[in-house]
């Protein structure tokens, strides 16, 4: 799987609802969105990108841990440290409640 580019948020003000990223630092690479809550959404679409390879590590963890459960193979402290890099996870995303 190709790496997604790293994304900001513009300072880009407008009239309008909408928000510009900048793609991998480089103010001529953009994303415009333009919706209801444009920023809100780009904010959230931001955490979500810029922890692509967080996202993957955790469900490749937990791949591992359930195929070790099905196997009747597993260690408690494996178990505890996939739920706090779940935990960490939904932080940096923001996706904690």
């Amino acid at each position: 799987m190709t790496a997604l580019p790293h994304l900001e948020l513009s300072d880009h003000r407008s009239p309008f609802d909408e928000a510009v990223l900048i793609v991998d630092g480089h103010e001529e690479e953009t994303i415009t969105i333009e919706c209801s809550n444009a920023r809100g959404l780009a904010q959230e679409l931001i955490r979500y990108v810029n922890n692509q390879e967080r996202v993957l590590t955790a469900l490749t963890a937990a791949e591992l841990v359930l195929a070790a459960v099905e196997k009747g193979k597993i260690a408690p402290e494996l178990l505890h440290s996939i739920g706090a890099l779940c935990k960490q996870l939904k932080e940096l995303t923001g996706a904690a409640a």
